[in-house]
């Protein structure tokens, strides 16, 4: 009797399996969520998820991960399982951290490292990269730079400018990874020296020009490698600079005396 109910309960089981996967919870609805410049038939493509399968056997995983490297732009697709027959694609748009170039050819970088394009042109409103030599750089994966102390630094600081909102980023300068800079607007190259406390660099910068101690005319170099020791910045005004300058221009002007110096203090907090 004992063996009869055994089975009888493994017949049950298997009758609930067999139903549960080829009646119940098939995927009836596909959404998209979320901004993108993908259309949401170009985005469920990618994904190769299709309605009529089994809700809990999508694999949801690799279907998000072909997402994101088939649709450079798209940063992050989240999939979610929605029941009892849905699943849901939330896409978001990866940010651009800067144009590197690579022989001859213009490389769109997001900032999580992603490839986004390669173009035969500067592309307009996205800052230029000077200083990182490419080793490899395929569409839809990680750009791989040939210095890794470089990438580090390259990393960090492009997640300073984005956490902070900072526009307008003409140049990103890491020639010298100890004494990058940054250009601003085509007009402030921001001296930032050793790779640390970007974002309190950055936040000091910013705090000058909500107070109007630099205005929308400035034209300079502003020193802020040592704000976050002697909690002071130094603004050099300078017209020559240009998203052509550097930070040797600049200090060389500096000491022919065709700027004026002026001493700027900053309460700005650490980030």
């Amino acid at each position: 009797m004992a063996v009869f109910y055994l089975l009888l309960f493994l017949v049950v089981i298997g009758t609930a399996l067999t139903l549960s996967l080829t009646v119940l919870f098939r995927v009836e609805t596909i959404e998209v969520k979320g901004e993108s410049r993908y259309s949401a038939e170009e985005i469920l493509k990618a994904s190769g998820l299709e309605t009529g399968g089994n809700l809990f056997l999508a694999d949801i995983d690799s279907a998000s991960d072909a997402v994101e490297k088939k649709l450079p732009y798209i940063g992050k697709a989240e999939i979610r399982r929605v029941l009892p027959s849905g699943l849901e694609i939330e896409v978001s748009e990866e940010q651009v951290a800067g144009v590197v170039l690579d022989d001859t050819q213009y490389i769109l970088v997001g900032v999580s490292g992603k490839v986004l394009e390669r173009l035969t042109e500067q592309p307009e409103g996205y800052p230029l990269v000077k200083g990182m030599a490419v080793q490899s750089a395929a569409i839809g994966t990680q750009i791989v730079y040939q210095d890794s102390e470089k990438t580090s630094v390259f990393e960090k600081l492009t997640q300073a400018i984005s956490e902070l909102g900072l526009e307008k980023v003409t140049e990103i300068d890491l020639t010298d990874a100890y004494s990058t800079t940054v250009l601003y607007d085509d007009r402030i190259l921001l001296k930032l020296g050793t790779p640390t406390s970007f974002k309190e660099k950055l936040l000091t910068f910013l705090t000058l020009l909500e107070k109007g101690s630099l205005t929308e005319t400035d034209r300079g170099t502003l020193d802020l490698s040592l704000v976050v020791e002697t909690d002071r910045s130094y603004f050099s005004e300078d017209f020559s600079v240009s998203s052509a300058a550097s930070s040797d221009s600049a200090a060389s002007s500096s000491d022919a005396g065709a700027s004026s110096a002026a001493e700027n203090t900053s309460s700005a907090p650490a980030a």
